[in-house]
């Protein structure tokens, strides 16, 4: 197109403009794409780990209101857990089988996502796998009386969930029924 001067002048871009330009959004889309899946897997387990957390205090809860037993029940093989609480007559400590116990639903965790478990004073990168269902049950009162899946008490023992890509949560239960949500970063737990 010439103008009233009599130069010619082009609008738009010309090829090497436009490579150079898709050459720079690609580079950048490169960087912050593998950043930008490891928050969303980072928040996917923080929102697990809670969510974790929010059922064992419902187990708790519903075990304190019914004046019965309930329990979390973790299920390794499918990544699942479940609240179950005791259905049996006269309900306060007269559960002593799964079959006393009504499920009420599972939850799963997102792909990708695992759970394992160990001592509370372990590092993250030293968790077992779980071997069984871990069981968390909670008597009339809210007071955990099994943490260990083996019938054992040890306030000791907590939940870890990981993505197996160096994010780690760990969910505990104090003596008194507490829930916490614990974070593994810069080499030590912090407290959610």
């Amino acid at each position: 197109m010439k103008t009233p001067n009599g130069k010619t002048s082009s609008r738009g871009f010309t090829i090497t403009e436009l490579l150079v330009g898709l050459v720079v959004i690609l580079v950048l889309s490169a960087l912050a794409i593998p950043n930008t899946l490891a928050t969303l897997r980072a928040y996917r387990l923080a929102g697990s780990a809670r969510s974790l957390a929010h059922q064992l205090s419902l187990a708790r809860l519903r075990a304190e209101t019914d004046f019965t037993q309930a329990q979390l029940v973790i299920d390794p093989a499918t990544n699942s857990y479940s609240l179950q609480v005791c259905t049996v007559a006269g309900k306060a400590n007269n559960c002593t089988t799964a079959g006393d116990y009504a499920n009420e639903g599972a939850q799963f965790l997102a792909s990708g996502m695992s759970f394992g478990f160990g001592p509370a004073g372990s590092p993250a990168a030293g968790q077992s796998p779980m071997q069984q269902t871990l069981q968390t049950r909670f008597n009339s009162r809210g007071v955990p009386i099994l943490l260990d899946g083996g019938g054992n008490t040890n306030a000791n023992d907590v939940i870890y969930l990981t993505d197996g890509a160096a994010s780690t949560f760990a969910v505990s239960v104090t003596v008194g029924g507490h829930v916490r949500v614990w974070q593994y970063n810069a080499g030590g737990w912090h407290h959610q």
